[in-house]
């Protein structure tokens, strides 16, 4: 495949420069703030959560995402810009979505279904949730 720049004229190519993006790592940044979700919930579930259970689906759902994106970014069909990610890519896969997206999701359902059952639980008992 050829590169983008080759096919450009040396106007767009002075264009593309002076208009060019800064580098923002926005996947991660925007991430961030999911965290103050989970910490409370993590207090309030994790004496129910089965965490060899939640080991073995975040591995299980691991390695599934990634042989999906690994297909689907071969194929063309996903793409990231390079200047909204940490940087690394593993075969063509930008590092943080095995490190950061493929866990939080589902280790994130499970540990909010936990707090809720906890919830629920504790109001049927007319205790105060914590």
């Amino acid at each position: 495949m050829p590169d983008i720049d080759e096919l450009l004229s040396d106007g767009d190519r002075k264009k593309k420069d002076a208009t060019a993006q800064k580098r923002w790592p926005a996947s991660v940044v925007l991430a961030a703030p999911f965290f103050l979700f989970v910490i409370p919930l993590y207090r309030a579930a994790r004496e129910r959560v089965n965490w060899k259970a939640a080991a073995a689906l975040v591995a299980t759902f691991e390695v599934l995402m990634f042989f999906a994106e690994f297909f689907s970014v071969s194929r063309g069909h996903w793409i990231w810009n390079p200047n909204r990610t940490l940087g690394p890519a593993v075969f063509g896969i930008p590092i943080e979505e095995p490190l950061l997206y493929y866990w939080f999701p589902p280790l994130f359902v499970v540990i909010l279904m936990h707090a809720f059952e906890g919830f629920f639980a504790g109001r049927e008992k007319g205790e105060r949730w914590r």
